[in-house]
C-alpha cells in the first residue's frame, strides 16, 4: 500500500510540474537579456539554414577586377566584397550555415548521445562503470584540447586530401567532396571532447535522483532499468543538461572557427568564419578595409555572446542556489 501511495504521489507531482514549466517559460520571457540573445540566435540560425534562399549571390562567384575587389558596403553588396570580389554578405550566410551544421552534429553526437548517455549510465549503474567513464573523462579533460585537435587534423591532412580527390572523381559530390571530408574530420576531432562536461553534470544529477523515493518505489515495483531511467531520472536531469549544453555551444563553435582560421578546418572556397577572419585579419588590410574583418567576425562574436548570455539566464532559472536570487 505504501508503494501504491508513492506512485499516486508521483503522478500528482507530475500534474503539478506542468504549470511549473509554464512558470519557468514566463520567467525566461521576463529576462530581457535572454530575449535579446534568443532573438539574435533565431536570426542567426534562420539566416544559416535558409542561406541558399537568402544569399543574393553565389558565395564562390569571383570578380577579379580592381573595381570589384574589396568594395565597401553598399546597396549592391550589403557587407561589401572580399579580396576576390566575392559578395561578403553571401559568404557570411554560408559561414553561419557551416557553424550551425558543425555545432548541431557535435551536440547530437558528443553532447546528446555520449554526454547524456554516458552520464546516465555512470550515475545509475555506479561501481566500476562509473569509475571507468569518469576516469576516461578526466584523462581527456586534462589534455590541451585545441592543441590535440590541431594534431589530429594535421596528422590526417595528407590522407584527407587523397580521399577528397577520390570522392571528387568517383562520386556525385564533385567540388563539395573536399569540404565534406574536412568537415567530417573536424567533427571527429571535436566529438571525443564534447561529452566530458555534459556527462559530469548528468552523472551528478543522476546520483542525486537515484536515491529519491519515487525511484526506489519504481524499482520495488519491478520497473525495468530503461523505464526508470527514461521516465523517472531523465526528466529531472534535462534542465541542468540543457543549461550545460547552452554554456558549451560557444566553445564548440569556437573550435571550428579556430581550426579553420589556422588552416586545418574548412578550406576555401568553403565558407567558414575562421577562413573569412583569416583572409581579412591582416593589420594593413584592417586599416584600409575594416569592413572585411568586422563583417566576418562580428556575427560569430555575437553568436558566442548570445549563447553565453542565454546560458547564464538558464542557470538562474534551473540552478536552485541562484534561482532565488534572480
Amino acid at each position: 500500500m505504501a508503494i501504491a501511495g508513492t506512485a499516486d504521489d508521483l503522478y500528482a507531482a507530475g500534474e503539478i510540474a506542468r504549470p511549473r514549466r509554464y512558470r519557468t517559460l514566463r520567467a525566461l520571457l521576463r529576462k530581457k537579456i535572454a530575449m535579446i540573445a534568443i532573438f539574435y540566435l533565431v536570426i542567426f540560425y534562420s539566416a544559416g539554414i535558409f542561406a541558399p534562399l537568402v544569399a543574393p549571390y553565389d558565395p564562390n562567384d569571383q570578380e577579379l577586377t580592381v573595381e570589384a575587389r574589396r568594395q565597401p558596403p553598399s546597396s549592391e553588396h550589403i557587407f561589401g566584397t572580399d579580396g576576390l570580389g566575392r559578395d561578403l554578405f553571401s559568404r557570411v550566410l554560408y559561414a553561419a550555415r557551416t557553424t550551425i551544421l558543425f555545432t548541431l552534429v557535435v551536440i547530437l553526437t558528443g553532447g546528446l548521445i555520449l554526454g547524456l548517455g554516458l552520464g546516465l549510465l555512470a550515475g545509475y549503474r555506479g561501481g566500476w562503470v562509473d569509475t571507468a567513464i569518469m576516469r576516461i573523462g578526466e584523462v581527456l579533460g586534462g589534455l590541451p584540447t585545441l592543441i590535440l585537435m590541431l594534431a589530429i587534423t594535421a596528422s590526417f591532412r595528407t590522407r584527407i586530401n587523397g580521399l577528397s580527390f577520390w570522392l571528387e572523381d568517383h562520386t556525385w559530390l564533385g567540388d563539395d567532396a573536399k569540404t565534406l571530408v574536412k568537415f567530417t574530420i573536424i567533427v571527429g576531432a571535436s566529438v571525443p571532447f564534447a561529452w566530458i562536461g555534459s556527462s559530469r553534470i548528468v552523472r551528478g544529477q543522476t546520483l542525486s535522483i537515484r536515491e529519491s523515493s519515487f525511484v526506489l518505489a519504481a524499482e520495488a515495483m519491478g520497473a525495468s532499468t530503461w523505464r526508470i531511467v527514461t521516465r523517472h531520472i531523465l526528466p529531472g536531469v534535462m534542465p541542468l543538461f540543457v543549461v550545460g549544453l547552452s554554456a558549451s555551444m560557444a566553445g564548440i563553435a569556437g573550435a571550428e572557427v579556430a581550426l579553420s582560421y589556422l588552416g586545418l578546418g574548412i578550406d576555401p572556397p568553403g565558407a567558414s568564419f575562421g577562413n573569412l577572419i583569416s583572409d581579412a585579419g591582416f593589420v594593413r588590410t584592417f586599416e584600409q578595409y575594416p569592413h572585411l574583418l568586422l563583417a566576418s567576425s562580428m556575427p560569430v562574436v555575437f553568436f558566442f555572446f548570445s549563447w553565453n548570455l542565454l546560458g547564464d539566464a538558464l542557470v538562474d532559472l534551473f540552478e536552485p542556489r541562484t534561482h532565488t536570487q534572480g
